[in-house]
């Protein structure tokens, strides 16, 4: 699912928890849509017809809670399968992944202070990932970032199976080099 598509669920689950709690005050308040919905008021008067409105309202409120909440997390890779064997299969998490990344990017040498990671499935079973990092300040950045991009790869696709489409490296910061001067 693209941002547009989770924007619009998004748009679209809020409208519907707006809407489920304002027919819910109508329920408490019969009056307020007396003039506006009257067949909506006579609804909300009626003795059966009352638990039937508040169930249907509060199966909208839900799914639309539901909605909100995967339209949020549904761009977060859960799970990748690796493979499945007549023992069972392989699952390798979105976390594993992001370690192997890290831990490929600081054992580049090539100057990472600090990094962090972030998977994203892409098309046909592969996935992307982003890294953001420190440098110190003595790295030729563009020469230094290639090699890192080239050993995430390598790695997250020797390790785990899965084709890396892209590795995008974001250096964020470059802090000075320092030297730590021990005392007796």
């Amino acid at each position: 699912m693209n941002g547009f598509i989770r924007v619009l669920m998004f748009i679209y689950s809020v409208v519907i928890a707006v809407i489920s709690v304002v027919l819910l005050y109508a329920l408490v308040d019969d009056g307020i849509f007396a003039d506006i919905l009257s067949p909506l008021s006579s609804i909300v008067t009626g003795p059966v017809s009352k638990y039937v409105y508040l169930f249907v309202l509060l199966l909208l409120f839900v799914t639309s809670i539901i909605s909100i909440t995967n339209s949020i997390t549904y761009g977060r890779l859960n799970r990748t399968r690796l493979r499945k064997t007549e023992i069972g299969s392989v699952d390798i998490g979105a976390d594993a992944i992001e370690s192997i990344a890290l831990n490929s990017a600081r054992s580049a040498q090539v100057g990472i202070k600090n990094a962090r990671c972030h998977v994203a499935p892409a098309k046909n079973g592969a996935i992307r990932i982003a890294l953001s990092c420190v440098l110190y300040s003595n790295v030729e950045i563009p020469a230094s970032m290639a090699k890192v991009q080239e050993k995430v790869k390598k790695d997250i696709e020797r390790y785990t199976g899965i084709v890396v489409e892209s590795v995008f490296v974001k250096v964020s910061k470059v802090e000075a080099a320092t030297a730590k001067v021990e005392g007796r």
